[in-house]
């Protein structure tokens, strides 16, 4: 069975409610978006569902790459491992959208954090954390942690993520925050 037939059959609504989100609070449909742990495109497609134009898509698996090229969603796609101590992203975005993709088993916490050096100040970041996710203690302090020193929360939303398998899950908007300059 394939990935994308699994998640179909299982009724995968993460993406398109994360690229709903995304449309609520970014306006300019021009806007560049970097859909990280894009895997074969589900997220990427539902980003150009509600209206943006300029989406790359990243992810750690060249074969995932190779399956998203194929459907023609991004302009640019690249290899990132979301786990790697530093990115090395030569391209700052308005908005950066992780679905499905943080959680103990996959992308760490780190990588929020990791997310600040290639998004705009005032950037948007959303992301998704699913049951399991938020089950883990240790895991779900360390987002806490990263979120309250370099992001503000504009929603949370709990709701569906793999409906067929009775699994949901939150969607978090966060905005980066300035950074004070010490004089």
């Amino acid at each position: 069975m394939s990935y994308d037939y699994e998640l179909k059959l299982n009724n995968y609504s993460t993406p398109q409610r994360c690229a709903k989100a995304l449309r609520k609070y970014l306006k300019n449909t021009n806007s560049y978006i970097l859909d990280i742990g894009c895997g074969t495109g589900l997220s990427g497609q539902e980003i150009l569902n509600v209206g943006f134009n300029n989406v790359d898509g990243s992810d750690f698996s060249e074969n995932m790459l190779h399956e998203a090229k194929k459907k023609n969603i991004y302009k640019k796609l690249f290899n990132l491992d979301l786990n790697r101590k530093y990115y090395r992203v030569n391209f700052r975005y308005e908005a950066i959208v992780a679905a499905g993709i943080i959680s103990p088993h996959h992308a760490n916490p780190s990588c929020l954090e990791k997310c600040l050096n290639i998004l705009l100040d005032s950037g948007l970041l959303i992301f998704s954390l699913n049951d399991h996710a938020v089950e883990d203690k240790s895991f779900m302090d360390e987002i806490f942690r990263i979120i309250d020193t370099n992001y503000e929360i504009l929603e949370k939303n709990y709701g569906e993520h793999l409906p067929g398998i009775q699994l949901k899950s939150y969607i978090y908007v966060i905005k980066k925050l300035k950074k004070k300059i010490k004089c």
